[in-house]
């Protein structure tokens, strides 16, 4: 199996869950803190033609898809892949290893609800998560020094960080060296699964995204 895959000239790592994990706990163990992104097709689809966006991407140590949909567009047919993507099981994985191993959470969103949201989608994947600190920013809002001060402070093991597009990249770009973490971890796409699974209204919504993307992937393909 190929470990990079391209969408929209951006290139994704394509690995296991496991050999995923195995990178998280290199991370885990160095002097600064590395970047990891689950990125969903939504994502994606609206930075396909930003190229400041896509430099910004360029800072994130690795890279993942966030849905099965993206490893279909790509041709991937590699069963274990997918499956994984089905069953979540990276973020399974990522957050059974933050509890057993008690790491220092801490949570970045764009406001208060986002961060509940957010906390409720995580008890569903583990309980037990600590949470040292949080904060809510947003592109507007000017308080990134305050915030770096803020999780500086509390010297977390991880970053999750659940900030819309194009913001989020932007901001670990600029911030990256500043911070005393060992991992941030982009993931506002559990943001997106919620509000997916709560109404019908998201499923569809979901429904038509998937076509969109496909026939968007389809286009670059023929050239």
């Amino acid at each position: 199996m190929e470990e990079k895959i391209n969408v929209f000239d951006i290139e994704l790592n394509l690995l296991t869950a496991k050999k995923a994990m195995r990178q998280v706990m290199r991370y885990m163990g160095g002097e600064s803190v590395s970047t990891i992104e689950l990125i969903p097709m939504e994502v994606l689809l609206k930075g396909q033609d930003n190229a400041e966006w896509k430099q910004s991407l360029q800072s994130v140590d690795l890279l993942l898809p966030s849905e099965r949909e993206i490893l279909e567009s790509a041709e991937v047919t590699d069963e274990n892949a997918i499956q994984d993507l089905e069953n979540n099981t990276f973020v399974r994985l990522f957050f059974r290893y933050l509890v057993k191993n008690k790491k220092k959470v801490f949570l970045l969103t764009e406001d208060e609800k986002a961060g509940r949201l957010l906390k409720e989608r995580i008890e569903t994947y583990r309980k037990g998560v600590q949470f040292v600190g949080e904060a809510v920013i947003s592109a507007q809002s000017g308080s990134k020094d305050a915030v770096i001060n803020m999780i500086n402070g509390v010297e977390p093991d991880c970053i999750l960080s659940a900030l819309s597009y194009p913001w989020q990249e932007k901001f670990i770009a600029e911030s990256k060296a500043l911070l005393n973490a060992r991992v941030w971890f982009g993931c506002s796409f559990l943001l997106n699964q919620q509000k997916k699974e709560e109404k019908a209204s998201g499923k569809f919504k979901y429904f038509i995204l998937k076509r969109l993307f496909r026939y968007q992937v389809g286009k670059t393909l023929k050239g």
